[in-house]
């Protein structure tokens, strides 16, 4: 094998020690803070009652993103068997701090057949009400993002009329024109 020049010897080393520190640079740069955005909101019922004849509904809308979300329009659609209540409000605003969440207060007239569902819960003739709970927020930043879920709404013990859920299943979805 032939000897290779010093001055070939110090190309080699030098290329070597480039290459070297440019795989330590991207390393790096793979593992550096990534900033959680474009993700949909999760929305969970934290409260329902019945108080005379008036259904309320507080929705936790949770920002899972590491940036703040400006909500201007919102559809919610929350189905209890085959009773639809639905919220669409097209001239919605909010701003959800970054990895924060804030309530959504919804009251409208019940729904034909959910009182007869809600005094089932409270007297105990069956134990929870499963719901599918779906829609979508405009954003801002990142236009339409959708959410859906399925879950159970229990009684709140001590509080009859009032009932809170618990999520058993989630779908995130992705945005609706990902370019």
């Amino acid at each position: 094998m032939e000897q290779l020049s010093e001055n070939t010897r110090n190309r080699l080393r030098n290329c070597r020690m480039t290459f070297t520190a440019l795989l330590l640079a991207a390393a790096c740069a793979a593992c550096g803070p990534q900033i959680i955005e474009g993700r949909p909101p999760f929305l969970r019922i934290s409260e329902m009652n019945m108080v005379n004849g008036t259904l309320a509904v507080d929705f936790d809308i949770s920002n899972p993103n590491e940036v703040e979300m400006k909500i201007d329009a919102i559809e919610v659609e929350v189905n209890v068997g085959d009773i639809d209540l639905v919220h669409s409000d097209p001239a919605f605003t909010l701003t959800v701090g970054a990895s924060s969440t804030e309530i959504l207060h919804v009251t409208q007239p019940p729904p034909d057949g959910l009182q007869t569902r809600l005094d089932a819960l409270d007297n105990g003739d069956i134990i929870s009400l499963p719901f599918n709970l779906s829609g979508r927020v405009h954003t801002i930043e990142d236009g339409y993002l959708e959410f859906d879920q399925k879950g159970h709404l229990y009684p709140v013990p001590g509080k009859p009329g009032y009932y809170r859920s618990a999520v058993t299943q989630s779908k995130e979805l992705q945005r609706e024109n990902p370019f």
